[in-house]
């Protein structure tokens, strides 16, 4: 866990941590995704921030040709690992204080959305395949569904792959007038701008400039961060995310 790189731009009603390599992986699929040593690693590091991993909602992503890549799961302490060892979907939300939602990533974004009037959070995993849908918007749509203002919400997006290193043999969306801005070809291949797109999207619903924050990190050239385009193809680094029912 790195200081410097955590985020910044929440109030302090809400908890936001980062975890890096020296905390250990927080996913290694290889070993099993609930094998001891890396829930050791994912217990050690809540512990490091003040959170009771029994407290934890683990967010799990599976890839397979009938996943949608666009669910939205809304959890209380029910969903957490005192009950289940894990939730599978793309996007997790709460209105529970002391439920902590923890999602383990690479080169996606994962990215947080929070409401300090509403009391509201989200995590999102917003990888290729989930940022090609409609998965943002829907939950931006959910945040007013329960009564947020846009220009309320807070988001910020966690390192990842940048657009100069994310680069896809072929990329479906090149023709989308959408995308035209968020990616460029090279003899590499189809660079992705995760990040600028999914920004993009946060400010055509309304999200002031101002509230949408993006790691500067760049996951594939920055050796604190695991990264699978960099040859990290089973480590993971966490981001967690809470609303304490005390201010820490």
């Amino acid at each position: 866990m790195i200081k410097n790189d955590q985020p910044t731009c929440f109030p302090d009603d809400v908890l936001v941590a980062l975890s890096s390599k020296n905390d250990g992986t927080m996913l290694d699929r290889d070993m099993g995704v609930h094998d001891g040593t890396i829930v050791s690693h994912r217990t050690k590091f809540c512990k490091k921030i003040g959170v009771d991993y029994s407290d934890v909602v683990y967010q799990r992503i599976i890839y397979s040709r009938d996943r949608t890549y666009r669910l939205i799961c809304e959890v209380d302490d029910g969903s957490t690992t005192k009950w289940t060892s894990e939730v599978v979907t793309d996007a997790l939300f709460t209105r529970s204080k002391n439920v902590a939602l923890m999602l383990p990533v690479a080169d996606c974004v994962a990215t947080i959305i929070y409401d300090p009037v509403i009391q509201a959070l989200s995590l999102l995993h917003l990888g290729r395949h989930s940022t090609t849908t409609d998965l943002l918007v829907r939950v931006l749509r959910k945040f007013s569904d329960e009564g947020s203002q846009m220009k309320d919400l807070i988001v910020w997006m966690s390192p990842n792959a940048h657009v100069s290193n994310y680069v896809m043999e072929y990329f479906d969306q090149a023709n989308d007038p959408a995308w035209q801005d968020f990616h460029y070809k090279t003899d590499e291949g189809y660079h992705i701008d995760m990040q600028g797109f999914n920004a993009r999207i946060c400010q055509n619903q309304g999200i002031s400039p101002d509230n949408i924050h993006v790691s500067l990190i760049d996951t594939v050239t920055n050796p604190d961060y695991f990264s699978h385009s960099a040859g990290d193809a089973s480590g993971r680094f966490a981001v967690v995310a809470m609303m304490p029912s005390k201010v820490l």
